[in-house]
């Protein structure tokens, strides 16, 4: 059986690999293993086909690479902080302060219950991607989220792919709010 190189989507394991990552974009190559249930090196294989025929895009952070379809254009802008969605504690830091102006690194460790110097770091990491912003007030400063709207609206559009019951519960109370 011959495959035809000008239709990369034909073949069922690609078709399925892409879809996944269409719908949760940001995953990384273990999340994507778990969701397809394709063997790592089999897996490996069609996300390099596909990324070198222009399919999919990745995006090196650390030691994950994150993966995002080329059909959603609008999120390779916002892949930065898709990937901080994608984490749970960067994730629980930017729903706490949806909900709220700003908030101290103090405040924000004791609501997400981790240590002042992790929640630093993933502060630190969160400025970096533009998604927060600070001010000094006073001796303390203060993180506030730079553009709610448009995290909002990636917690909203990809609410199923987070597999987070904070997720589900803020969108909703968002949607019922902003009726």
């Amino acid at each position: 059986m011959r495959f035809d190189e000008n239709q990369p989507l034909e073949l069922d394991t690609r078709k399925k690999l892409y879809t996944i990552i269409e719908k949760s974009p940001g995953l990384h190559f273990r999340e994507i293993q778990r969701r397809s249930g394709i063997a790592v090196g089999s897996l490996q294989y069609h996300l390099d086909y596909l990324q070198k025929r222009g399919f999919l895009t990745l995006q090196k952070e650390g030691k994950f690479v994150r993966y995002y379809a080329m059909r959603t254009r609008k999120i390779i802008e916002d892949k930065g902080i898709m990937a901080l969605l994608r984490q749970e504690q960067p994730r629980h830091i930017l729903l706490f302060l949806l909900q709220r102006r700003f908030a101290t690194n103090e405040r924000i460790a004791q609501a997400v219950n981790l240590s002042q110097s992790t929640t630093s770091a993933y502060l630190k990491k969160m400025l970096e991607t533009s998604a927060l912003q600070r001010k000094k007030r006073s001796r303390k400063t203060h993180f506030f989220i730079s553009d709610k709207e448009k995290i909002v609206q990636l917690l909203a559009k990809y609410k199923k792919s987070f597999l987070d019951e904070l997720v589900d519960n803020f969108v909703e109370v968002w949607n019922e709010v902003g009726k």
